[in-house]
């Protein structure tokens, strides 16, 4: 049986349905990579912050030195006493006045931390889901802390990050409590941080969360941490939980666009492929026939030296002469 292989005809690349075949190869490809990359972009590139915002320095300014004067110490200054008014305070105004603003958890705020804990926890939970006091922002808390000291605000914002903290030794049987880092509604782009006695069921924790929530709490002070570039001061309220309620995240019309887009470039790189993968299989090939074995296929004949087949020959001539000449 006679082999035979094929090759391809060779290409020729300025002919119009081979131009046609290169386009649809890789044009398809191309659009799908733009339209991922201005996906991603849009997702993780894009900044949601209000630019009409205005920023705050929220950097902690320290007291400079003052080289001229030998031993020079900073004596930190007993502040006025909080102006009286008719509201609730979360704790004593004693204790309230020893706190201090723009410093970490020092000993003189130990009696009014504790004793507004104790407050949350005697008061009946419908108290806070009632309160109707018109919302703070982050300016005013920012901006006056002492007038706001140990007074009950609401605020909303969206929960960023929040985990369990570890109390520090009390006679009050409090373990621990839920510190929650909230970017404020109405900006700016810097934290409220939120103490929670306890949180609602199913309220999801971790280092990234995205949790809208509506808080009631006592405005404690303007406290002191180390940000990921410098010491920073945020507001810091104590409260008994956050009010949250799960919403299912609806997709954005940008959102779902880009998805159809996607879907439609995808099957549009599917059937391109596999029209590419029919038309590949019609094209024309130009088949060469395998060598073939003379031995093999003369195996079963007879042949004959030169001088044999000149005497046949002459045999065969004078036989045929040999009848010519009979009667």
């Amino acid at each position: 049986m006679t082999q035979k292989k094929f090759t391809s005809a060779p290409h020729n690349y300025l002919s119009r349905n081979q131009q046609r075949r290169i386009f649809w190869t890789f044009m398809p490809s191309a659009l799908l990579i733009l339209l991922v990359a201005g996906w991603l972009e849009r997702t993780y590139l894009w900044t949601t912050d209000d630019p009409s915002t205005p920023q705050i320095d929220t950097q902690l300014k320290q007291p400079a030195d003052d080289p001229s004067v030998p031993d020079w110490v900073f004596v930190e200054a007993d502040e006025p006493p909080l102006p009286v008014t008719g509201e609730d305070l979360g704790a004593g105004a004693n204790l309230l006045e020893k706190v201090r603003d723009d410093t970490t958890f020092r000993d003189g705020d130990r009696e009014a931390w504790f004793a507004i804990w104790m407050t949350l926890r005697s008061t009946d939970p419908r108290l806070y889901r009632t309160f109707s006091e018109k919302p703070v922002g982050f300016v005013e808390l920012f901006g006056q802390p002492r007038a706001f000291r140990g007074k009950l605000v609401k605020l909303k914002g969206i929960v960023k990050r929040i985990q369990r903290v570890e109390a520090p030794a009390n006679d009050f049987n409090i373990a621990g409590y839920w510190q929650a880092w909230i970017l404020p509604e109405g900006g700016p782009p810097s934290p409220i941080v939120v103490y929670f006695q306890e949180l609602p069921p199913g309220f999801p924790t971790g280092m990234k969360v995205e949790e809208p929530v509506e808080i009631v709490g006592y405005f404690f002070k303007r406290w002191a941490y180390m940000a990921s570039d410098t010491i920073r001061i945020a507001p810091l309220i104590m409260s008994r939980e956050p009010f949250w309620k799960p919403v299912a995240i609806n997709p954005s019309p940008t959102a779902t666009v880009g998805s159809i887009a996607l879907l439609t470039m995808v099957m549009l790189v599917t059937v391109t492929s596999l029209a590419m993968w029919i038309a590949n299989r019609g094209t024309q090939r130009t088949y060469l026939s395998s060598p073939i074995d003379l031995t093999a296929s003369l195996a079963g004949e007879d042949f004959f030296s030169t001088s044999d087949a000149l005497r046949k020959l002459s045999a065969s001539v004078g036989e045929q002469s040999a009848k010519e000449t009979l009667p």
